[in-house]
């Protein structure tokens, strides 16, 4: 329906002083996937994919990825206005059960997204600065292929990973913070690289990404979750069978696998954008689908297009999604419970190790708080704030050294497949580190004192894990 009154029932699909209702959705992310479509100008139609993970447990980062670069080919985007980059880890994975394929949905006839999915970047070279080099056509950054849209072309970006308020994962280096992000944005605009952009992000929080998308920019970004609430991955455990066997992760997000799927389904010659997206938003009823930016193109007329081979398929069940915070341990759990005998003890060492860098983390950002808070009057209420409340971010300077502090100095978690201290699981903390910057004042320390705060808590905790290892 028009109205889902369901979201009522769920936080409210906002992020700060931004607000976003099921119907502004449908009329604006809706016709912004229009801009996609070949059309009578002579315009270009370019494509940025980014996958932010590595590691067979996200394997459902790069099966989307793979199918977003389908669907870009489908849509008429030239394969040479396609820039894609991902690690490029799972296809190869010695626990593949289908080497060198991916696919992003179950089923006998479940294609094979991967086979023609051409990854301009790969390895260790993909890193947050990567994709804003990419993005602003540096080459000096980017030494392959770059975005040279010019203010005639439309471009679309597609992000898929791991996120918190602020930040996203990338799966080398330091993560993409809200003001680089922001800042990049910025730059494509005054160097005149669009028309139009559309930028789909699937990731956790991701509607704490786009804070200052202005009404006249050209900008639409449409999100999987609002910015105070995981986004959810999709046909996991059991309904993760393709052809007979289980791959042993989750195939797709939730929000992705939504809006590629009806995609798929070769009606967009005759279905309204406005009809797919109420669509859309109402199956991603585990998250909030937001929108943020422009929204002088809403009504834009939709272009023909033919896609072959298309079929309709069940949508994804609720029952088979995960919280995304949750993918990492219920995987573990659901190996160990279906792995012969003779691998079972190996799989419990896995599932342990998760368990246990969970409560580290756990631990660590509550003292964290505690440590902030130990000069307030009443630390104890003071430290529960610190970890509950959903400050707005103000001081994005300050959040941005806090969370670069984290990534340097915290724990690794091998178990999550991290690179330095921000995980799948912890990226929620990221809230943390907002109210410990939004309340300095209360708190009687600037940020000299919090970034100490954190360093040596960081610092400690990775000293404990070094012994216990």
């Amino acid at each position: 329906g028009f109205m889902n009154y369901r979201h009522w029932l769920k936080p409210p699909c906002a992020q700060i002083s931004h607000f976003c209702f099921d119907f502004d959705l449908e009329a604006m992310a809706a016709i912004a996937l229009a801009m996609l479509l070949p059309s009578l100008a002579l315009a270009e139609k370019w494509a940025v994919i980014a996958a932010g993970s590595q590691g067979f447990m996200n394997y459902r980062h790069q099966a989307d990825a793979c199918h977003a670069y389908q669907i870009m080919l489908k849509s008429g985007v030239k394969a040479e206005n396609i820039i894609l980059m991902m690690q490029d880890d799972v296809a190869k994975s010695s626990e593949n059960p289908f080497p060198g394929q991916l696919f992003n949905k179950p089923g006998n006839d479940s294609p094979d997204v991967y086979k023609g999915c051409k990854v301009d970047y790969s390895g260790d070279i993909v890193t947050a600065q990567l994709f804003l080099d990419v993005l602003t056509s540096n080459t000096t950054g980017a030494k392959g292929k770059v975005l040279k849209s010019t203010e005639e072309d439309t471009v679309f970006v597609n992000f898929v990973d791991h996120g918190g308020p602020g930040i996203v994962a990338f799966p080398n280096g330091p993560f993409l913070h809200v003001k680089d992000l922001s800042k990049t944005l910025k730059t494509m605009q005054s160097k005149k690289m669009f028309k139009q952009l559309v930028f789909y992000m699937e990731a956790c929080e991701s509607g704490s990404m786009f804070p200052d998308l202005q009404a006249d920019g050209k900008i639409l970004a449409v999100t999987a979750s609002n910015g105070q609430e995981s986004s959810w991955g999709t046909y996991c455990g059991d309904a993760a069978m393709v052809k007979g066997k289980n791959i042993g992760s989750c195939l797709g997000d939730l929000f992705s696998v939504n809006w590629m799927e009806d995609d798929d389904l070769g009606k967009l010659a005759s279905e309204t954008f406005r009809s797919q997206i109420s669509k859309v938003t109402k199956l991603t009823n585990k998250s909030h689908v937001c929108s943020f930016g422009d929204k002088s193109f809403e009504n834009e007329a939709i272009g023909d297009v033919e896609v072959e081979g298309a079929v309709l398929s069940e949508t994804p069940s609720t029952d088979s999604s995960v919280d995304t915070r949750d993918i990492y341990v219920s995987q573990a759990f659901w190996a160990w419970q279906n792995v012969p005998e003779e691998m079972k003890s190996q799989a419990w060492t896995r599932f342990v190790s998760i368990i246990n860098d969970r409560e580290r983390d756990d631990q660590l950002f509550a003292k964290i708080g505690g440590k902030a808070c130990a000069d307030s009057q009443g630390p104890a209420e003071c430290q529960k704030k610190m970890l509950d409340e959903r400050s707005e971010l103000k001081d994005m300077d300050c959040h941005y050294t806090l969370a670069r502090a984290v990534h340097e100095h915290c724990p690794v978690s091998a178990s999550h497949h991290a690179t330095g201290g921000w995980n799948g699981y912890n990226m929620k903390f990221s809230q943390v580190l907002l109210n410990l910057c939004e309340g300095q004042e209360v708190l009687g320390k600037d940020l000299e004192q919090l970034s100490k705060i954190v360093q040596e808590e960081c610092i400690q905790a990775k000293g404990l894990t070094e012994v216990v290892i």
